[in-house]
């Protein structure tokens, strides 16, 4: 799986929410995680089409998208997606 993270600076929901997806991602052995800044990196993340909700998470395999995580979440909810979608592939 590769992960595609779009956060920023001033988004106190991305603050929360990185803690919780670096220690969610060193559990289910995700190494390949590219992080985009909502406003340093507007161009690609226009490409996306992220709204103005963050934090977003964009999982893919085979290089197609298969999941986006919109928002806060819980651990609990978190861990409840990256299961299922273990369980997937």
């Amino acid at each position: 799986m590769k992960i595609v993270r779009v956060s920023a600076i001033w988004c106190m929901s991305c603050l929360v929410m990185r803690n919780r997806y670096d220690k969610l991602f060193k559990e289910f052995e995700i190494n390949e995680v590219k992080d985009l800044d909502y406003d340093e990196d507007s161009e690609e993340v226009e490409e996306l089409n992220i709204g103005d909700i963050l934090p977003v998470v964009i999982v893919y395999q085979d290089d197609k998208e298969i999941k986006r995580i919109i928002g806060e979440k819980t651990k609990k909810e978190l861990k409840e997606i990256f299961t299922t979608l273990n369980e997937k592939t």
